[in-house]
Parts: C-alpha cells; sequence; structure tokens
C-alpha cells in the first residue's frame, strides 16, 4: 500500500509538473486548478471544500439505515478515498513556506465556521445510533472528522504516527 501511494504522489508530481506549462501557454483548465493550489489560500479552501463535500457524503451514506456489517465497509472504504484525497493535498501543502502553511490553516480554519451543522449532528446521531452495535464503526464514522490532518504532514506525524508510517509519510 505505501509503495502504491507513493506511486499516485510521484504520478500527480509529474502530471502537475506537466500542466505547469499549459498555464503558462493559457491551455488547459486542470493547469489552472494545479496553479492555484500553489496559492496558499486556495489549498486550504481546496482541502475544506473536499472536506465539506466528504461531510454531505457520509451523512447521505450513515443515514440509510444499513445494518452495521454493510455498513462498516462502505464507511472504511470512503474513509480511505478521503484520506487519499487528503495526503495528495498534503504534498502540496509539505513544500510550502512556514508562513504559507499558516496560509493554509487560516483558510481551512475559516472555513469550518461555515459548515452545515444540521449535517455535523445528524452524523453524531449515527454515531450513537451505531455505537452500540458496533463501537468499531462508530469510531470509524467519528474519525472522518479529523481527516483534514492528513493535509498537515506534521500533525499527522505528531498526532498518528503509525498512520503517517502506513503512508511514506
Amino acid at each position: 500500500m505505501k509503495w502504491l501511494i507513493t506511486t499516485v504522489m510521484l504520478l500527480s508530481i509529474f502530471f502537475a509538473a506537466g500542466c505547469g506549462g499549459a498555464a503558462e501557454n493559457g491551455s488547459g483548465d486542470a493547469a489552472v486548478e494545479v496553479e492555484d493550489l500553489s496559492d496558499p489560500e486556495a489549498l486550504g479552501n481546496r482541502v475544506a471544500d473536499i472536506y465539506v463535500e466528504m461531510y454531505a457524503n457520509l451523512n447521505d451514506l450513515v443515514t440509510q439505515g444499513l445494518p452495521a456489517e454493510e455498513l462498516a465497509p462502505l464507511v472504511a472504504e470512503m474513509k480511505e478515498d478521503y484520506i487519499g484525497q487528503f495526503v495528495e493535498l498534503g504534498a502540496v501543502r509539505e513544500g510550502m513556506t512556514e508562513e504559507q502553511k499558516a496560509s493554509v490553516d487560516r483558510a481551512l480554519m475559516s472555513r469550518f465556521y461555515d459548515m452545515d451543522m444540521d449535517i455535523a449532528r445528524s452524523v453524531t446521531d449515527q454515531i450513537n445510533f451505531y455505537r452500540p452495535e458496533d463501537g468499531a464503526l462508530a469510531n470509524n464514522i467519528s474519525q472522518m472528522n479529523i481527516l483534514t490532518q492528513y493535509a498537515d504532514y506534521e500533525l499527522l506525524r505528531a498526532q498518528e504516527p503509525e498512520e503517517a508510517t502506513r503512508l511514506g509519510i
């Protein structure tokens, strides 16, 4: 798994480098998106966008009324998918200066105030619903709340060193 993630990250970097030239020539929307992520505020907003999307998708999934044994692998798959997305954005953040990283963090934190609290409460209700039946599932759902740490390698290394090692960070 570590090799797969490393390969994907390297390919992403090569793709981003290849797209960089296209942006200078004014061609290709994908190049503009990659270039935008070099702006700390844009990167922080992208992390926030993914987090908001993730939480809405998580809410849609956990409110379907599925039995815990059916829901657990779906939550695990969703979690890994979003971890991959945050790790990819973390690679961009990792190449920034400390000042730029602080700007990323400020942009991200400012967006948390705009979160839909009804969705957050709904997910919390589902965590409480599933906890008596399947504590591991409830914990996995709950951990989705902190996945943005995967976009902050220093934080991930400090708080989840085994995960950082698993991902080759």
